[in-house]
């Protein structure tokens, strides 16, 4: 593995049993996976990760999928973990994605949560503008945050989720928990396509929201081409975050993909 500079990433442990990597999504961090991990825990030794620029990870100037699968691998070694599975949702998916260029050998089964490796367009501007334009050393509560940020995001649930990204300090002014600069600044390398330097023979499942259009069917044909053991399966009535519309559904097809055997 070429020598990149990685970081510690926070972490939290759970569960006993196979281990189980959790990777979030972009504004997202291990936080918003507790429910799964709860229901997870049961059969899983579950870590759940916050990837850098998120949660309570380091802030760096520096931000990209490769990066990013840079410090899972080295959170891997550090754990002398092996023979592991993975899920990642959305950015997190194409950071497990990256990890099969890095070292393909220690995983077993990995899931992909609403996310192809392929180019995004930039989708994100009203979220960044949101998170801009609130005065943080003017905010007084969560609910003003709220109350500034919806012209921008109409959408309650879409609000909710970014304001979790809201902290405060011990002085008691609210700080971003994520990098936003640093995010921004480096957008378009989280919308990059992963190149897979070969056909990996990994089992990768496709789990998709039948309400988002993140994985296309041309998508299913091109991923076939690169990860020929790749499945794929849609989750009815979920949208992009498919572990907060139908967890119930979800944990059915983790467990049901990871007791099958090729």
């Amino acid at each position: 593995m070429k020598q990149m500079q990685t970081i510690k990433l926070h972490y939290k442990q759970t569960g006993s049993g196979p281990v189980l990597i959790i990777l979030h999504g972009l504004f997202g961090s291990l936080d918003n996976w507790q429910t799964m991990v709860k229901m997870l825990s049961d059969e899983f030794t579950v870590y759940s990760l916050d990837l850098r620029n998120h949660g309570k990870s380091p802030h760096t100037d520096d931000f990209s999928i490769r990066l990013m699968a840079g410090d899972v691998m080295q959170f891997i070694q550090d754990h002398q973990l092996a023979d592991l599975n993975i899920i990642g949702h959305s950015m997190g998916g194409k950071v497990a994605l990256e990890l099969l260029n890095l070292e393909d050998t220690l995983l077993h089964k990995m899931m992909i949560l609403d996310i192809a490796p392929k180019k995004y367009p930039n989708g994100h501007e009203q979220l960044f503008k949101a998170m801009f334009a609130l005065d943080l050393n003017s905010m007084h509560s969560r609910k003003e945050a709220e109350e500034q940020m919806m012209p921008f995001i109409p959408d309650l649930g879409v609000r909710q989720f970014i304001l979790k990204n809201l902290d405060r300090t011990k002085e008691g002014n609210f700080i971003w928990k994520v990098n936003l600069e640093s995010v921004y600044k480096h957008y378009d390398e989280i919308n990059k396509e992963i190149s897979f330097r070969q056909k990996f023979m990994t089992d990768v499942l496709f789990i998709k929201g039948s309400l988002s259009r993140y994985i296309l069917p041309e998508d299913e044909t091109k991923i076939k081409q690169l990860l020929p053991n790749a499945k794929f399966v849609e989750i009815k009535g979920a949208g992009h975050w498919i572990h907060a519309d139908k967890p119930d559904e979800l944990m059915h097809v983790i467990k049901q993909f990871m007791q099958t055997t090729n």
